[in-house]
């Protein structure tokens, strides 16, 4: 068996410049001569063949590239899919992890650019276990000057909204979702806008005036189903509204025949909102709800309350904050 072995490698090592030739071989036919871009009407109907005619994707053009790392390139791509707008992408790259080939696991990392107008990476790797021992994924989320607005349309938001946000977010996934994912989350949002809108809530119809602000900052963890906003911030001093929210909203994330759909249930907010005379006088019929915990200020007024519902479809209760 020894011998063998020794052979085997012999035969390897006389060999190396025959091997090297391959391999080169190989990557040049698949980097220059082999026509990836043919694959696109492929890859096209196959995915609408996977997702049964609900998700369509196009691109024009496919490279393969050894530098900065082994991986993929697509360029101007396009996806739609039944209920949702199309969302294009200028240039997305994968770079698959060698050892999350070898292992078979979705290892690597995704760089999309011009995604709702802005840049988003995606890494996964290996993450430590659950405390019942599952086997759970580390997916760290970097996304810079996404639209707002864009996002609003694919999420169809009932609120109109402009503004430009940065997320940084690191989860612990178990991938099929029979747990529920630990992740911490900080979200930036800057030159917030929300334009005069007229809003369906369980207690009726209620008129939103403009208001602009210079961020929105809010950190936060999802945790057993959970989710705690630890810190919020709310514009800045200059602003016509600044404050405060903390909190937490019962969030699970539930996988029903392969599709992830997030479920929602109650809310606690404790919030401390200053605004100034100007802001006030634009926003008095929205603040009726809340006139009781009003206090006046130099500026205008302060207004510190609780809000918090059993769920999302039932009239929230405002109280005091103690």
């Amino acid at each position: 068996m020894v011998t063998a072995i020794r052979k085997l490698f012999g035969i390897i090592f006389s060999s190396k410049l025959k091997i090297l030739v391959m391999i080169l071989s190989t990557l040049v036919f698949l980097l220059v001569l082999f026509p990836i871009n043919d694959l696109g009407d492929f890859v096209s109907s196959q995915v609408a063949r996977l997702t049964g005619n609900k998700v369509f994707l196009q691109f024009e053009e496919l490279k393969m590239s050894l530098f900065p790392a082994p991986g993929m390139k697509v360029e101007q791509v396009f996806v739609e899919a039944q209920g949702v707008p199309g969302i294009s992408v200028q240039e997305i790259r994968f770079a698959p992890a060698v050892m999350g080939m070898i292992s078979q696991k979705p290892y690597g990392t995704v760089d999309a650019k011009g995604l709702f107008k802005g840049d988003v990476q995606i890494s996964v790797k290996s993450g430590s276990r659950s405390e019942n021992g599952g086997e759970r994924q580390r997916v760290e989320i970097s996304a810079k000057k996404l639209s707002l607005q864009d996002l609003r349309e694919v999420a169809r938001l009932p609120v109109m909204m402009k503004g430009k946000l940065d997320l940084e977010s690191t989860a612990l996934v178990d991938l099929s979702f029979t747990e529920q994912p630990d992740v911490d989350v900080n979200l930036n949002i800057s030159q917030f806008e929300l334009p005069p809108s007229n809003v369906n809530t369980p207690m009726g119809p209620l008129t939103m005036p403009d208001l602009k602000l210079t961020s929105v900052e809010i950190k936060g963890r999802l945790a057993g189903g959970k989710l705690i906003i630890e810190h919020g911030q709310i514009g800045k001093e200059s602003d016509e509204m600044r404050g405060t929210i903390t909190g937490n909203l019962d969030l699970s994330l539930a996988n029903q025949g392969g599709v992830i759909n997030p479920v929602i249930g109650g809310y606690t907010f404790n919030i401390d909102l200053r605004m100034k005379n100007n802001f006030l006088n634009r926003a008095s019929t929205f603040l009726i709800l809340v006139d009781q915990y009003k206090t006046p200020t130099a500026e205008g007024a302060q207004y510190k309350f609780k809000v918090s519902a059993a769920n999302t479809m039932m009239p929230p209760s405002i109280g005091a904050v103690r």
